[in-house]
């Protein structure tokens, strides 16, 4: 299991809490920060944090600091499936096009772009539609610390 800290904002509907993560990043610890591509671009998104609703099952109140789990399991699926559904269905297209449909430079280009989006766009579709599935739920682990008096 992998386990993150979030801070509870809310309490939502049906029993779920609002919980807010703070992106965290391997780059703080690293010597060769100062000169890393991989770095900057991470300073660039650092300041978002990610905001979810999660199950309330140990009683958390707003203001808590709790730990979240997902499975690994669940986390390398859906990373795979965010990052190698839309770039098998571009490098699929952009092959077939060119081999078998001969079209030319530009128009393979083309269809490589809108056939990325399009990956994208269906695992958005696929992430909505199995937002039930435990394997992608993240749960409440235990109560960490208390923030608020």
């Amino acid at each position: 299991m992998i386990e993150e800290q979030a801070l509870v904002l809310s309490e939502a509907k049906h029993g779920y809490v609002n919980v807010k993560i703070h992106r965290q990043s391997a780059c703080e610890s690293c010597q060769l920060k100062s000169g890393c591509g991989q770095s900057a671009l991470t300073k660039m998104s650092s300041n978002k944090c990610i905001e979810l609703s999660v199950l309330n099952t140990i009683n958390a109140k707003p203001g808590d600091l709790v730990s979240l789990s997902i499975s690994e399991q669940g986390l390398l699926s859906a990373s795979l499936l965010m990052f190698m559904m839309p770039l098998l269905a571009m490098l699929g297209v952009s092959v077939f096009t060119r081999s078998v449909l001969a079209w030319s430079d530009g128009a393979v280009a083309i269809s490589g772009l809108f056939s990325l989006l399009f990956g994208f766009a269906y695992a958005r579709y696929y992430a909505q539609k199995h937002s039930d599935d435990e394997r992608f739920r993240p749960e409440m682990v235990r109560v960490n610390a208390t923030t608020s008096p």
